[in-house]
């Protein structure tokens, strides 16, 4: 994929059309935003990686991310510090296969 933001929005639609979770579609309309890039530290490269924020919790200080890079395709979604010192991308347990699974580990859905 030719990734840009028209294309992630595009991706965001796809996935957000196959969940079944009242929670996360509420979620997702009310955090969503117009998915914008960010180049985020990786753990295990002395690089960045253009990473999509897609969603954003401000009161915990939290986004879910779309990656094709690092952890994906296997992994592409996922959760990343919006602000701070550490805005590298984390481990491979804080991605996911699907943009639903990473929302549901966000502390939006564990409040909603």
């Amino acid at each position: 994929m030719s990734t840009n933001a028209i294309a992630v929005a595009d991706l965001v639609r796809s996935e957000l059309a196959r969940v079944t979770d009242p929670t996360v579609v509420t979620l997702l309309a009310k955090y969503g935003v117009t998915p914008r890039m960010e180049l985020r530290p990786w753990n295990y490269a002395e690089r960045e990686l253009p990473c999509w924020i897609v969603f954003e919790h401000p009161a915990s200080n939290t986004a879910v991310a779309y990656c094709e890079e690092g952890f994906g395709p296997k992994k592409p979604w996922g959760l990343l510090w919006l602000s701070g010192e550490h805005l590298f991308m984390g481990d491979d347990s804080r991605w996911f296969v699907t943009l639903l699974d990473a929302v549901r580990d966000t502390w939006a859905y564990a409040d909603g």
